[in-house]
């Protein structure tokens, strides 16, 4: 991969810069501050890769990503698998024993930080649709596919739909994006906004209600630099009202909310206020794999003070264990609308597929 880098006094002039040698899809790779020396100002900088890659590749460069880090973790997952195999036999040896290839993807559930009742759920399901298959030769082979299955049936999914464009009342289509502190909501607001107005041809507008966090505005202004959308920060209900009604003449409009922790009630009240000035169409609880099953649980817990509709399941590729984002998923009581896999914008983002999360899941096939 080829990455050109652009130095200038303000990051405005580092994102045309970029734009005039790169064009509006050119991929940010970085963007950011430069402290400043004795006797000068700070610079910004802004990273592109300059050879942006195909579609094809694109897509086999994630899937390459996602396979090194699972495969990181795999020597010790069927260690520790094999592991709690023989333990769940020893713990309870007057029970009936359950096939050793039912144990093992006991025992992968489990490691996998899925719920008691989950795991059982799936093992009651294979066992039911397997039936006296389960003592076959190919019975591993047998017992993936209907475990696949039962697992994907566990991660309700809504395909995202297409904007309203064209309403009665004028306003535009709008999507907000909430969530706890560090998961990626900005991120994903600008891979949003790239795919509305790179895909569709959208007029898209962007809101920064995330006046909090050091950088946040500067940085949605970088992304909005490259794909031509006109940016409003937004302090409070009263101002992402306004920004709102500055943008009236967009097709869609995203607001990025402050991140919050999920014991900070008050604060995720505050998140909740904004979400009733934008009154959104859509509202996206942006959930991360890498979290552990019981922050994923609280947090899920804790935001729904702001009503989502959607979850986008962020950070898919650092996580190691991802049964704890059923669980939330299932809490939060709203399907998954995205998977995120990187930070690279557009790129690393894709359309939820309970499938695809349940291969995730359980892990590579060894056989294939």
């Amino acid at each position: 991969m080829t990455r050109v880098r652009y130095i200038a006094d303000s990051m405005a002039e580092a994102v045309a810069a970029a734009r005039r040698q790169h064009g509006i899809r050119a991929r940010i790779v970085h963007a950011g501050a430069l402290p400043g020396g004795f006797g000068r100002r700070g610079s910004f900088e802004v990273v592109v890769d300059a050879a942006p890659a195909s579609l094809g590749v694109t897509r086999a460069r994630r899937a390459a990503r996602l396979a090194l880090a699972r495969a990181v973790i795999a020597a010790r997952r069927a260690s520790d698998e094999a592991g709690e195999a023989v333990a769940a036999v020893e713990s309870a040896p007057t029970m009936e024993v359950r096939p050793a290839v039912l144990a093992r993807l006991a025992a992968r559930l489990r490691l996998q930080s899925l719920p008691e009742d989950l795991v059982s759920h799936v093992l009651a399901r294979v066992e039911e649709e397997l039936g006296d298959a389960l003592g076959a030769d190919d019975s591993d082979a047998l017992v993936r596919h209907a475990a696949l299955q039962a697992v994907a049936g566990l991660l309700p999914v809504s395909t995202p739909r297409a904007p309203t464009i064209g309403r009665a009342d004028g306003r535009p289509h709008v999507v907000l994006v909430a969530g706890p502190t560090g998961v990626g909501k900005t991120t994903t607001v600008a891979k949003l906004a790239a795919g509305f107005r790179a895909e569709h041809g959208l007029r898209v507008g962007l809101v920064a209600a995330d006046a909090f966090r050091v950088g946040a505005v500067e940085q949605l202004r970088t992304y909005a630099s490259i794909i031509g959308a006109p940016v409003r920060p937004a302090d409070g209900p009263s101002a992402v009202r306004d920004a709102l009604a500055a943008l009236a003449s967009c097709d869609v409009v995203l607001v990025d909310t402050p991140g919050r922790g999920h014991r900070d009630s008050a604060r995720i009240d505050e998140v909740g206020a904004l979400v009733d000035a934008a009154r959104p169409d859509e509202t996206h609880l942006v959930l991360p794999g890498s979290a552990s099953a019981a922050s994923l649980d609280a947090a899920a817990g804790a935001f729904g003070r702001v009503g989502a509709t959607r979850i986008v399941l962020s950070k898919l590729d650092e996580s190691e264990t991802l049964g704890g984002v059923v669980a939330a998923v299932r809490r939060a009581g709203a399907a998954a609308s995205w998977f995120t896999t990187g930070q690279e914008v557009p790129d690393d983002i894709e359309r939820a597929d309970a499938h695809r999360f349940a291969e995730l899941l359980l892990g590579e096939d060894e056989e294939a």
